[in-house]
């Protein structure tokens, strides 16, 4: 009973081990598992700034959960410090969501956003990208520091051409599932409050009925 017993604490760590995701693309400003619940998983500092299309460029993330949620933000703040940076700019305009809120599977995925459409971007911007994911146990975070250049050729190793924020590339598994991340982005977009406050679906609800993103 007590090989059992240890044979069970040891998967269980294992999976806890597990229960992350990875910003592959652009470049994460570093990573920690044990602070990935903290604000930019725990690397405060802006790190050195990275070139990243002003149009449409792609996000490559490595997802450890069997069915998790993803959204990205962006702040223009020159060195962001807290969540409220990614709501609002100095001036207090809201910040737009850089992208959905929508389902990845397990393993490596990835997902297109434009970045020059959202609150007067231009070619040579400073901005912080921040992942948030919730694979079911809690928000986690990664980010990463951009510059804005407008023509800037992605590496033809870094494209991505099945997009898992689209419709038709979808994770969910059955119509609860999807009917639940639809109405969560109507709940985003109508609110007025920038990215703050409860949006209420279950991210694993086709598996286990998990507690839905709190978002920034």
């Amino acid at each position: 009973m007590l090989a059992v017993q240890t044979l069970l604490a040891s998967s269980l760590m294992a999976s806890t081990a597990l229960a992350h995701f990875t910003l592959d693309y652009p470049t994460t400003r570093g990573f920690d598992e044990d602070k990935e619940s903290d604000f930019c998983g725990g690397f405060t500092s802006v790190s050195s700034r990275q070139p990243f299309p002003l149009g449409s460029g792609p996000v490559h993330i490595d997802s450890h959960h069997t069915l998790a949620t993803v959204v990205a933000f962006i702040s223009t703040s020159e060195n962001p410090s807290s969540f409220d940076d990614f709501n609002t700019t100095s001036n207090g305009t809201s910040i737009p969501l850089a992208s959905s809120i929508f389902q990845v599977a397990e393993g490596e995925r990835c997902f297109n956003i434009d970045l020059g459409s959202l609150v007067g971007l231009t070619n040579g911007s400073d901005v912080t990208l921040q992942i948030q994911y919730d694979g079911g146990d809690g928000n986690l975070y990664q980010c990463a520091d951009l510059t804005l250049i407008d023509g800037y050729e992605i590496p033809s190793n870094e494209t991505c051409t099945t997009d898992a924020s689209k419709a038709s590339n979808a994770s969910a598994t059955s119509s609860g599932a999807a009917s639940a991340t639809s109405s969560a982005s109507t709940d985003s977009s109508s609110s007025s409050g920038g990215h703050k406050g409860i949006v209420g679906f279950g991210i694993m609800s086709v598996a286990m009925g998990l507690a839905g993103l709190t978002l920034l």
